[in-house]
């Protein structure tokens, strides 16, 4: 069975309540990350009639704010599909006070694997052909997906790397949890926007800690999931302030998880939380300025430093999917 890319377009609205926002009443970035992984498996569920994991997602930018009493608009395609695995588009647009013209707020790509019951990989019952406007966007999902194969076979060596990720930094934050039922999708494996939104509330701790201001989330790095999180498991959260710019932080965040019965753990997953400080107008406003005091506070700065340039080239590159998701989204495919 065959479908083209813009047959496969799911959409979802949410509403932002009060309970939605962060101090100065928008969107907590959080959330919108929940809404949009909760968005794109609902698609991938419906492409691959069954159960999906979330194994990957691109860098999310946060462009425009969202505020409470607007609502957002997520859709969601598929744009490539191989044995078991599906490059998903997502894109979520606000609508000021429900009535007013949408605004882009991000635009990413994540991947999901179509599960069977026991968590297994399982072939996806259909493929997807594009149609002639789709073939751009069509090939390069199918190169982000080759190159992501080669990454994604690294997870079992990566899985075992549980070690602390800056023991000696001085701006930082650990907290376990128990992942519950309310945490998990289908099979009992931890929701990746679960995770995110958690991750996010504790990066912004960390920023706000440092800043003594409020902080929001300006980007959130490419994050590949090295094993599963499942239910009843113990989830041991790091996070580490690694440097400072004019008015942003960066937070690494690290994920263990732990079979309570043997005690194994194992790495879950890595990423890169970018918090602007603002005011109270949502304005930025400058960080105090950052000084390693040891060699590992040094090298971290050093990474960070190499991943602010990475990232910077990786949003430039986001514009050209901006238009090709636009022509999905709304219906011009």
């Amino acid at each position: 069975m065959f479908s083209s890319i813009s047959n496969t377009v799911t959409e979802s609205r949410f509403f932002v309540m009060p309970h939605d926002s962060n101090a100065i009443g928008r969107l907590h970035g959080g959330v919108l990350m929940e809404w949009m992984v909760s968005a794109a498996a609902l698609c991938g569920v419906r492409f691959s009639k069954g159960e999906v994991v979330l194994a990957a997602l691109d860098d999310l930018f946060f462009m425009n704010p969202v505020s409470v009493g607007d609502m957002v608009v997520v859709k969601a395609w598929v744009e490539y599909s191989g044995h078991s695995s599906m490059e998903v588009g997502v894109s979520a647009y606000a609508y000021p006070r429900i009535v007013g013209e949408p605004m882009l707020t991000t635009t990413s790509h994540m991947v999901f694997v179509a599960v069977d019951r026991t968590g297994s990989p399982r072939p996806l019952p259909t493929k997807i052909k594009p149609t002639k406007e789709e073939e751009q966007l069509y090939s390069l999902a199918e190169k982000r997906a080759e190159k992501r194969r080669k990454m994604l076979s690294d997870r079992k060596a990566m899985s075992l790397d549980i070690s602390e990720y800056g023991p000696d930094a001085r701006f930082r934050m650990k907290s376990s949890h128990l992942v519950a039922s309310s945490d998990a999708t289908m099979g009992g494996i931890m929701s990746g926007g679960k995770l995110l939104h958690l991750l996010d509330e504790m990066a912004g701790a960390v920023a706000i800690s440092y800043a003594r201001t409020v902080a929001v989330t300006g980007a959130v790095d490419s994050t590949s999931f090295h094993y599963p999180i499942r239910q009843g498991s113990i989830v041991d959260v790091e996070l580490v302030l690694t440097g400072v710019g004019r008015s942003s932080a960066e937070v690494a965040a690290k994920v263990i998880t732990e079979n309570p019965s043997s005690g194994v753990r194992r790495h879950a997953a890595t990423t890169f939380f970018t918090m602007v400080a603002v005011d109270s107008a949502g304005k930025p406003v400058p960080m105090p300025p950052f000084e390693p005091s040891n060699e590992g506070e040094e090298k971290r700065l050093r990474e960070m430093r190499t991943r602010r340039e990475d990232r910077q080239r990786r949003l430039k590159e986001m514009q050209i999917f901006e238009p090709l998701h636009s022509m999905i989204a709304h219906g011009r495919g």
